[in-house]
């Protein structure tokens, strides 16, 4: 299921991606994030309300270090796809795995854990498949601006450790996915103040479908990332990540007619074989931890 949920977080995250970029002319970087964040945090209220479910935790410290990274690498992105291509700014804020990959490495290194190196190079690969399929290129005079796209990598990798830690406590992923949303929203409407558009709805078909999608499909994408995230190999989310760069190929190819190059193709087959070799070799483990668990029962019976 951890496989399942990260994949429907990469087409998620990809539709959410493809309205945002559908009203991006309409409306202002601070006012997409208020509207990101504030359908999403509608809806779970809502739901909250009408299954009367609380949303008290007594976590709150943590669940405020995910929302302050998670927002903040929101508004770094959508500062850097302005003044980069796109191509670029997708990869960069794709770096996360790969700084996911070194952290985890060093970690068990310094306390004499085992390294998956399986995992580590499946999230290598998934990258090559990546620069693959986008291409991309720094133009001159943008060097700090990609510096600052890099850091998006990191900045996101830490907000995942903390899902990850706070699936550890036990926090369900509705809980987790309200207070993020509320803090975007706070955090987009104040912006949103300084834009000379505001948060102004655009009357028109695109103005307001801009919007739903980008609230309803990001809401459903950081469910679905926060239950990868939240328990199983941390490595194998973090390669499956990668799969949103072939949706999003695809549904650009669909919906807005770019075409899908030679090498493109060949990138999305190199994240897709990645990606499987990721869960294949996860469940292997899993199979294997479970076989020996077995046998040490029958032993000791």
């Amino acid at each position: 299921m951890q496989s399942v949920w990260m994949l429907l977080s990469a087409l998620f995250f990809s539709l959410m991606a493809a309205s945002t970029k559908w009203g991006a002319a309409d409306y202002g970087t601070f006012a997409l994030i208020f509207y990101r964040c504030g359908v999403g945090f509608a809806a779970i209220a809502l739901w909250a309300l009408a299954t009367r479910v609380s949303p008290r935790t007594q976590h709150g410290w943590v669940h405020f270090k995910r929302c302050a990274l998670g927002t903040l690498n929101i508004a770094l992105w959508f500062y850097i796809l302005g003044k980069l291509p796109l191509e670029t700014g997708m990869t960069l804020n794709y770096t996360s795995p790969l700084f996911m990959a070194l952290f985890v490495t060093f970690v068990s290194w310094r306390r004499k854990f085992p390294i998956d190196w399986a995992l580590v190079a499946a999230i290598a690969v998934g990258f090559l498949g990546v620069l693959l399929v986008l291409q991309p290129s720094v133009p001159a005079g943008s060097r700090v601006i990609a510096a600052i796209g890099l850091c998006c990598g990191i900045i996101s990798t830490a907000a995942f450790l903390q899902v990850r830690k706070l699936g550890d406590l036990h926090e369900p992923a509705w809980r987790v996915v309200f207070y993020l949303t509320l803090f975007g929203t706070v955090f987009g409407f104040i912006g949103a103040l300084t834009e000379p558009q505001g948060i102004r709805v655009v009357p028109t078909f695109r103005g307001v479908a801009a919007l739903l999608g980008t609230g309803l499909f990001g809401l459903f994408a950081q469910i679905c990332l926060t239950k990868g995230f939240g328990s199983g190999s941390i490595l194998l989310s973090s390669a499956l990540q990668f799969s949103a760069i072939a949706f999003s190929a695809v549904i650009s190819a669909v919906f807005f007619g770019h075409t899908i190059s030679v090498i493109s193709m060949v990138g999305i087959a190199v994240i897709i074989a990645a990606g499987s070799a990721a869960a294949a070799r996860t469940g292997h483990r899993l199979k294997t931890l479970k076989g020996n668990a077995g046998h040490a029962v029958i032993e000791k019976k």
